[in-house]
């Protein structure tokens, strides 16, 4: 497993956890020598913004589907009946 694959597959594991495991984890990470330094300074920079992993998920290629809503609703429902 590439470094790049692990810390990828890292972040999907992360994201999937409820906050009470997130912050179980983070007191794993923190018990670690090696690993408290990096949460250590992770602390002491200033907050960045992360992309949400979810982003662009709903792109459909159907234009804007907040203004199309109701016709895509009405289009999908009619043809399953």
């Amino acid at each position: 497993m590439s470094a790049g694959h692990a810390h990828e597959e890292l972040h999907h594991l992360v994201d999937r956890l409820s906050p009470d495991q997130a912050r179980r984890l983070l007191r794993l990470v923190e018990t670690d020598p090696e690993l408290a330094e990096a949460v250590d300074e992770e602390r002491s920079q200033p907050l960045r913004r992360r992309r949400l992993s979810i982003a662009g998920i709903g792109a459909s290629g159907e234009g804007n589907l907040s203004e199309q809503v109701e016709d895509l609703l009405a289009e999908r429902f009619n043809r399953s009946t």
